[in-house]
């Protein structure tokens, strides 16, 4: 920092001290946010109904259509949403549901760079991605 006069250098650590502040605060929210995301299942006439499904996507803030997808998509089974719930043709244990999910949360909600949850699904051109309001970073995701 030499040659810079001191209205120069003191702006300079001003900016440095805003941007090192924003750094750990940044990483002190990283690890303690947790999205719990309990699903009320219900078995019925070999359909798998999710009672809670329009508030289970809410909180992972994604359209219940795109979780719905996912789900249908990835367990191989079709079905239907209706209001609040989702019915699936077919049993699906509790066991596959956590395991789905945990997929889902894994691919289109946590930021594969910084493990930050505070995420949003952005379509550009033929492309989707996973945009984190954190760190910035922009990961492609597939289309479902």
């Amino acid at each position: 920092m030499l040659g810079m006069d001191l209205t120069t250098k003191e702006a300079y650590e001003k900016m440095l001290e805003h941007v090192f502040s924003r750094i750990q605060r940044g990483r002190q929210d990283r690890g303690e946010r947790v999205i719990a995301v309990t699903p009320e299942v219900l078995h019925e006439r070999r359909q798998t109904i999710i009672l809670n499904f329009r508030s289970m996507a809410q909180s992972l803030e994604r359209e219940p259509e795109h979780l719905a997808r996912f789900i249908f998509k990835e367990s191989g089974k079709p079905g239907v949403m209706e209001d609040e719930r989702l019915v699936i043709s077919g049993v699906i244990g509790e066991e596959e549901l956590a395991r789905l999910l945990q997929l889902y949360y894994k691919e289109f909600v946590k930021c594969p760079v910084c493990g930050g949850i505070d995420t949003k699904l952005v379509a550009e051109k033929k492309f989707r991605f996973l945009l984190c309001e954190i760190c910035g970073a922009k990961s492609p995701v597939r289309k479902i």
